[in-house]
């Protein structure tokens, strides 16, 4: 098999598409995505809440870590 005849066997099996671009201009719905103002959602603010209180409770139970914490800052 010459790569001649390779060549046209996978040109025929994948032959061109019709168009050569996109149907669409697809950088308005980008910028449109990137300049959505985001909000929070209730799921998140629950997460936020459970992070700072359980930080807190273990603070309160282990003073000694809030030297550790400290020191990390």
């Amino acid at each position: 098999m010459s790569d001649d005849h390779l060549k046209s066997l996978l040109r025929s099996a994948f032959p061109q598409p019709d168009t050569q671009g996109p149907s669409r201009d697809l950088w308005p719905s980008v910028v449109q995505r990137v300049e959505a103002r985001t909000s929070w959602s209730m799921l998140d603010i629950y997460v936020a809440v459970g992070v700072i209180t359980g930080v807190a409770v273990a603070l309160a139970m282990l003073p000694k870590a809030v030297l550790l914490l400290a020191s990390q800052l």
